[in-house]
C-alpha cells in the first residue's frame, strides 16, 4: 500500500511539472495551498502519508487558465473536469485528470464522470464587506457544496439541501449558486477566500497581504509556488504546523477509498477487470 501511495505521488508530481510549465508559458500565477503547502515546508514535498495535491489560483488567473485550457492543453494525457466539461460532474472547482489512469473513489464510484489521477484547483476570490453580501455569499457556497455529501458533516443538513436541489434541479442550483459564490475579484478585495474547499469559510479565508506574491521553494525534485507569508497560512489552517501529527491522527484525515491503476485508462481499467459497476446505469 506504502508503495502504491508513493507511485501515486509520483504520478501527481508527473502533473504538477506539466501544470507548473503551462502556468509558467501563459503567465498565469497559482500557489500550491493546503496540506500540499505544508509538505513543501515541513517534508520539502510530499508529506508521507498524503496522496492528493492542491492548488489555487486567485479569480483573474483561474479564469484565464480554464480558457486556456480550451485550446492548448495537451489533451492527449489531461482533461479538464468542470461543471461546463462533464455533464454529471458533481464539484463546483476544476481537477486536473491524467486520463491514461485509473483512481475510482469509493463515495463517488457510481457517477458517470471522468476518471483519473488528478489535481484539485480551487478558485481564491474576493471576500466582499459587509454582514448581508458575506451571508448571502455563505448561503450560496453552502448550495455549490452541497452536491457532494463528503463536505457536507451534517446529516440532517445534508437531507434539507437535498431536498431543495431536488425540486429545484441539483445541476441549476449548483452551476448558479457556483458562479454567485465567484463573483468578487481579488482585485477589489482585501480578503479572500478558497471558497470551494469542504472546511469552513473561516479556516478557508485569509488576505491578500498573506497569499501575496507566489514565492518557489523546493517540492521534492522541483521548485513550486506557496503563499508569501507562507508561516502565517499555516498557521491560521493547522495551528502548529511544524508538529507531526500523531497515527491516530494521521488516520483520522485519511481520504476515502479509491481503486488505483495507473498503466490503464478508466475505460481499459473496466474492460480489462470486466467491471460494470462503476457505471451508472
Amino acid at each position: 500500500m506504502e508503495n502504491n501511495k508513493r507511485n501515486l505521488q509520483l504520478k501527481i508530481l508527473e502533473m504538477v511539472k506539466y501544470l507548473d510549465s503551462f502556468c509558467k508559458e501563459n503567465q498565469i500565477e497559482y500557489y500550491i495551498v493546503y496540506g500540499s503547502c505544508l509538505g513543501a515546508i515541513r517534508h520539502k514535498g510530499f508529506i508521507p502519508w498524503d496522496d492528493d495535491f492542491d492548488v489555487g489560483m486567485t479569480l483573474e488567473n483561474y479564469n484565464k487558465f480554464i480558457s486556456l485550457c480550451k485550446t492548448k492543453l495537451d489533451t492527449n494525457k489531461y482533461f479538464l473536469q468542470t461543471l461546463e466539461t462533464e455533464p454529471n460532474y458533481y464539484l463546483s472547482f476544476a481537477k486536473l485528470r491524467d486520463i491514461n489512469t485509473t483512481l475510482i473513489e469509493e463515495g463517488n464510484k457510481n457517477i458517470p464522470i471522468t476518471y483519473g489521477v488528478y489535481i484539485d484547483i480551487f478558485p481564491i476570490v474576493g471576500l466582499p464587506k459587509g454582514k448581508l453580501k458575506r451571508a448571502i455569499l455563505s448561503i450560496n457556497r453552502a448550495f455549490a457544496l452541497s452536491a457532494n455529501i463528503n463536505v457536507i458533516n451534517n446529516k440532517f443538513l445534508y437531507k434539507i439541501f437535498r431536498i431543495i436541489l431536488k425540486i429545484f434541479g441539483k445541476k441549476n442550483i449548483l452551476k448558479y449558486c457556483s458562479k454567485q459564490a465567484i463573483k468578487y475579484s481579488c482585485q477589489d478585495c482585501e480578503e479572500w477566500c478558497s471558497i470551494f474547499d469542504g472546511d469552513g469559510l473561516e479556516i478557508n479565508s485569509t488576505t491578500k497581504t498573506i497569499m501575496g506574491k507566489p514565492t518557489y521553494v523546493p517540492f521534492e525534485d522541483i521548485e513550486l509556488p506557496i503563499p508569501e507569508k507562507y508561516d502565517e497560512y499555516l498557521k491560521h489552517i493547522y495551528g502548529d504546523y511544524m508538529k507531526i501529527p500523531t497515527k491516530e491522527q494521521i488516520k483520522a484525515k485519511e481520504h476515502t477509498a479509491y481503486i488505483l491503476d495507473l498503466e490503464h485508462s478508466y475505460k481499459e481499467y473496466l474492460e480489462l477487470n470486466n467491471d460494470e459497476s462503476y457505471i451508472q446505469t
